[in-house]
């Protein structure tokens, strides 16, 4: 009979990045309204941060807001020092105020955005988003930023849309180039994943999630070695990185190579021993090599993280049938069938289950 071996995840890079971009110059309407004193305050300010001295610049910052309280860049540049020291209320009010001084502030606007998603406000940081990119459609990570916005939506054509402009501000954009990789895999576009993501490793050559991914495409498109490999360099990387090696595992398996997706399997549990996947990975690989005792402790443990977890009764029940087990058999089907396994109807049906 044959069993199912369990979804993977893969792995999307797709993170919200904040970049701090200070402007140690006031601009020209800043400069109209600022003393001396002021500029000299906010100089000190930026010295200051640029030492991660963010208490101090801070301070300094205030200073120049106290001279000059239409300064703002020194909103805008305080806010990013508040950011460092993780008080997110007040930077956030620091760049209200700053786009409330001065409209054309898209730098306040971004990250505003980046505040909005961290909070899974997506609708509000969309908005905000746009809005810099509309103000300034020269940065990269503006579009980056909204891409993520979209694919977290499935939204994949603007996702794509986005992550162009962004690769096409900065060539080298690795997390872009990584991402776009992604989204072409999901609209099924293979041969473009792979470009992507090759790409990515060149542009980085230790973004290691791209190399995960690239191998996944690869497994995928039924090239196994050249997902083991790519799942290799990724270990290569980073020696604890248990997505790669479970990844590697599943690409083994779908090779032919049992023993050897054992040891990966046990090397991700290993490393994470609350990974369910693993587990039910585990038991199909010990089916496969008529390891039924085996295969049903690997199922228990992941059944144990995971009551819900479908795939597990199935393999288990495969195991107890090989076993001759039918009464533990049957039951794990039918647990399998509440969670939504087609398949374990099927065992049920053409077994002495149906009897």
């Amino acid at each position: 009979m044959k069993q199912k071996i369990g979804l993977l995840l893969s792995g999307f890079l797709l993170l919200a990045i904040t970049t701090w971009s200070q402007n140690q110059n006031a601009n020209n309407n800043d400069s109209l309204l600022i003393s001396a004193v002021a500029q000299e305050k906010f100089n000190a300010g930026v010295g200051a941060f640029e030492k991660q001295d963010f208490t101090s610049a801070i301070t300094a910052f205030s200073e120049a807001i106290e001279v000059s309280p239409q300064f703002a860049k020194a909103y805008l540049n305080r806010g990013y020092a508040y950011l460092e020291m993780k008080n997110t209320a007040s930077a956030k009010a620091d760049f209200l105020q700053t786009i409330n001084l001065d409209k054309s502030a898209h730098q306040a606007f971004f990250e505003l955005g980046i505040i909005a998603q961290t909070a899974n406000n997506n609708t509000e940081a969309m908005g905000s988003y746009s809005k810099a990119i509309e103000l300034n459609a020269t940065e990269a990570k503006y579009f980056y930023q909204r891409a993520v916005l979209y694919f977290g939506q499935k939204d994949f054509p603007d996702a794509k849309k986005d992550l162009d402009a962004a690769i096409l501000l900065k060539k080298d954009y690795a997390f872009a180039l990584n991402d776009r990789g992604s989204v072409y895999r999901e609209m099924g576009d293979l041969p473009n994943a792979i470009k992507d993501y090759q790409a990515a490793t060149v542009a980085d050559s230790k973004l290691k999630i791209a190399f995960n991914n690239l191998g996944s495409v690869y497994r995928k498109s039924g090239d196994y070695d050249k997902a083991i490999k790519a799942y290799s360099d990724a270990i290569a990387l980073d020696s604890k990185f248990y997505l790669a090696y479970n990844n590697r595992g599943f690409a083994k398996f779908s090779k032919g190579d049992f023993q050897g997706a054992i040891n990966d399997f046990n090397k991700t549990i290993e490393l994470k021993e609350d990974y369910a996947f693993a587990y039910n990975n585990l038991a199909s690989a010990y089916i496969k090599l008529e390891k039924y005792e085996e295969a049903i402790q690997a199922c228990g443990k992941a059944i144990e993280l995971d009551a819900n977890y479908g795939y597990a009764y199935l393999n288990r029940g495969i195991a107890y049938e090989m076993l001759r087990n039918v009464e533990n058999a049957c039951s794990d089907w039918n647990k399998a069938v509440e969670f939504g396994i087609e398949s374990a109807a099927v065992f049920l049906k053409n077994s002495v289950c149906s009897n």
